[in-house]
């Protein structure tokens, strides 16, 4: 049981690898192969398009298609693009190259998030899961400039196809598909509005996520600060990811799931205000922990809503499409907002849609609420 619980995770965080070290693939992509910063904007949404279109995909698949099967087909497709990628230079190869990463990526990751949710203690999972993200995170903004250093956009890329041959050689643990498709059969689940605010709730904040994370290098250097500092101070950041994954593991549902929800909307609209005028090294660091702290806390929280709303299991499923296709509109539509001199719109948008965040979701409860109401009057 452990060797498969250890295996799912495995996956789960290196099937979005390319996401978690974003800001040192975006600023590559710029120094290496000298795009420019729409193009980059248009780069990140292409890896969250692909991987929004897989994960919409699996939320029918994945219950009916041998897992072990599905996975050795998602994670090979994840090696042929990174790979792909380090022989091609031109921005539309490059970017075709990485629409397949992130729909292969998308679809593994749906897979592993499905696999988890089918344990004893999802919850917990989830925050194991999360935390083993963080954890990935911290080790490639710490060791990811110095590899840049040494072989540009290349050595990063090749780094990820040797994760990707890492979670192929998981095979074999990956737990089996388990549940009855009694649990997962009824379509009509997911068009209730309690589940479709929920994950609406999802989009939205993973809307703020692809704004912040797609930018927040550029914000630094905009700023003067030195880019061995910016990695520092992003890893440093970022590994208050883990601890905020843990906590939410250890408070399970304590609280509930609206008011963690609500204390993460309120310390990101907190974290994001450090990135004004006057940002230095260490509010980029006390930006970038306060923010991680309460993103990794939050997201093992919109899991567990969307499970506890929808019990046949395919909403946990399509979750991932809803966050990819969040985290593709966000920098899409900074993109079009930004400038070489000024963010600003970034924080703006990343403040306001965590708050459309929060309010969908507690509408998902207030739905969720009358639904079980009407069913037993």
């Amino acid at each position: 049981m452990r060797a498969k619980l250890a295996a799912a995770i495995g996956v789960s965080f290196i099937a979005v690898a390319s996401f978690l070290i974003l800001p040192l693939l975006v600023g590559e992509v710029v120094h290496s192969l000298g795009f420019s910063e729409k193009q980059v904007g248009l780069f990140a949404s292409v890896v969250m398009l692909g991987s929004t279109l897989s994960a919409a995909l699996a939320a029918i698949w994945v219950r009916r298609i041998d897992w072990h099967k599905a996975l050795l087909l998602t994670l090979t497709g994840l090696i042929a693009g990174n790979t792909i990628s380090i022989f091609v230079d031109q921005f539309l190869p490059f970017l075709i190259a990485q629409l397949m990463v992130g729909f292969c990526g998308g679809a593994a990751y749906s897979l592993a998030l499905t696999a988890l949710s089918d344990g004893d203690k999802p919850d917990r999972n989830f925050g194991f899961s999360i935390a083993a993200q963080v954890l990935f995170q911290v080790i490639g903004l710490v060791a990811g400039p110095y590899l840049a250093a040494l072989g540009g956009i290349d050595a990063l890329l090749v780094s990820l196809v040797i994760l990707d041959l890492v979670a192929l050689s998981l095979l074999r643990w990956f737990p089996a598909n388990s549940k009855a498709a009694a649990n997962y059969r009824d379509r009509a689940s997911l068009l209730r509005p309690a589940p479709l605010f929920a994950l609406g709730g999802c989009f939205f904040f993973f809307f703020n996520v692809g704004c912040y994370w797609t930018y927040i290098e550029l914000i630094g250097e905009t700023a003067g600060i030195d880019k061995q500092q910016i990695g520092l101070s992003l890893a440093g950041g970022v590994s208050f990811g883990i601890a905020g994954a843990l906590f939410a593991s250890w408070c399970g549902d304590r609280f509930g799931r609206l008011r963690p929800l609500g204390v993460a909307a309120v310390v990101t609209v907190v974290a994001v205000a450090f990135l004004g005028s006057g940002l230095t090294a260490t509010t980029l660091f006390v930006s970038s922990a306060l923010y991680n702290f309460v993103w990794n806390y939050s997201l093992a929280f919109q899991y567990a809503a969307v499970n506890e709303i929808d019990r046949s299991g395919r909403g946990v499923a399509a979750a991932p499409a809803f966050h990819s296709a969040g985290g593709a509109a966000g920098p899409a539509v900074a993109a079009y907002m930004v400038t070489s001199e000024s963010f600003i719109a970034v924080n703006y948008l990343v403040a306001g849609s965590v708050l459309v965040s929060l309010v969908l979701f507690v509408l998902a409860y207030i739905f969720n609420s009358q639904s079980r109401y009407t069913q037993h009057a």
